[in-house]
């Protein structure tokens, strides 16, 4: 993909240069490349330059880069239109090399994007590296007033207080690994919590390419679309996405590719349900370990889908787990409980699969599934994960898939 020359506008726009409430789309790019995907950050502004909108749809950049500092770009055909008036904690963010890591700058750039450039509807893009822990945005470099956060990138709960108390019609993440189920769950939690309105989720149960969303051709679809819903939108994403691959099926050199899109509302009810399947197991385990352990790998390894890489095989394809497991069991709670999830999961999410992917009927949701009690340092999670893992997520407890895992493995969890 050939890297645009990026053309930018040299005076900075005052906020009273607004684009009006007529707008149906105001997109927010968190535009993090101040770390190894720099190069990366350059070929999607070019995209986004090289898209063919309008008026109809604002979109907008906090772009940092590696070498250089941050700042506010309104994203135009052809060119960047530097704005001004974003501050943090009274300090101007532009050109100022700021934190990606922090909430509060995240916490103003959506606050400026919604007061200044109003619409019927808004997308946040999280655009940098993720993990299946729900950590997304890493910067290498910061300033002293603008310090890292403690974990060095941006959680869920990070995310959830910068856009507390703001409706988000679509989050999206242009990142890897963030489409799993424990993530789903939690940020279908912060509603109740923090006053957080997250109507979709569009993210990946798999890796992401360098290239990522293929920005142009999203914008011009956003630009031309006569249903601006945000289900319709954000089922674009993922078409769009999916065919961006699908001629190879896979990003050159990686793994297989999809994009899902999760409605929240749609996915809170599977915790309980899965509670109620995993209490099942648990008991089948304590029984008859061997006949139900052997049952639970079988459908563990049709779930190990085809993005496995380096050895990162700790995640699965929930929805091809529960199809497997209601096909393997001959327990008639088994098998109506793993279809009762199974039924929740194809209700709330929208899967865009390549076709090489699709061939192995991906239902676009993961969860952690290790292979082993002993098998905790892949998959982005490092050391202690089984901690971090129960203190992270409430599907831990609320699904009973932590104590699940160890009955799976023979263990007992430790307390």
């Amino acid at each position: 993909m050939a890297i645009l020359t990026v053309i930018v506008a040299t005076c900075a726009i005052p906020i009273a240069r607004v684009s009006g409430s007529s707008a149906a789309w105001t997109v927010m790019v968190y535009l993090d490349g101040d770390n190894n995907l720099d190069p990366d950050s350059v070929v999607d502004i070019g995209e986004m330059m090289n898209a063919d909108f309008t008026a109809k749809v604002n979109v907008l950049a906090l772009w940092d880069r590696y070498d250089g500092p941050a700042n506010l770009f309104q994203v135009l055909p052809g060119k960047l239109q530097l704005l001004s008036g974003l501050t943090v904690n009274g300090n101007l963010v532009n050109g100022q090399e700021i934190s990606m890591t922090d909430w509060h700058v995240l916490k103003a750039f959506v606050d400026y994007g919604k007061a200044n450039f109003p619409a019927n509807h808004y997308m946040l893009d999280l655009w940098d590296h993720g993990n299946a822990f729900g950590y997304a945005c890493w910067d290498d470099h910061s300033s002293p007033q603008w310090p890292p956060s403690p974990a060095g990138a941006l959680s869920l709960s990070d995310v959830g207080q910068a856009i507390a108390g703001t409706p988000m019609d679509i989050l999206t993440y242009d990142g890897c690994t963030l489409g799993m189920s424990e993530i789903a769950y939690q940020l279908a939690q912060l509603p109740t919590s923090m006053g957080v309105q997250i109507q979709y989720l569009v993210a990946s149960e798999e890796y992401i390419p360098n290239n990522g969303y293929a920005y142009d051709m999203v914008l011009g679809d956003l630009n031309s679309m006569t249903d601006v819903s945000a289900g319709a939108v954000a089922k674009m994403l993922a078409d769009d996405y999916a065919a961006t691959y699908s001629p190879h099926g896979a990003a050159k050199g990686s793994s297989t590719v999809g994009l899902s899109v999760i409605d929240l509302a749609k996915i809170m009810p599977i915790a309980p349900v899965l509670k109620s399947l995993t209490g099942v197991l648990d008991d089948g385990l304590l029984k008859d370990f061997s006949r139900y352990h052997d049952m639970i790998s079988e459908a563990r390894g049709e779930a190990n889908l085809g993005w496995s890489l380096n050895g990162w095989d700790d995640r699965v394809d929930l929805g091809t787990f529960l199809k497997t497991l209601a096909s393997l069991s001959s327990d008639p709670k088994v098998k109506d409980l793993a279809n009762q999830a199974l039924g929740i999961i194809k209700s709330a999410v929208y899967v865009a699969n390549t076709p090489a992917l699709a061939s192995q009927s991906a239902y676009g949701l993961g969860v952690w599934f290790p292979s082993s009690v002993n098998s905790l340092k892949n998959a982005n999670t490092g050391a202690g994960v089984q901690t971090r893992y129960a203190v992270t997520f409430a599907f831990s407890q609320d699904a009973g898939w932590l104590d699940f895992l160890h009955a799976y493995w023979g263990k007992t969890p430790k307390k």
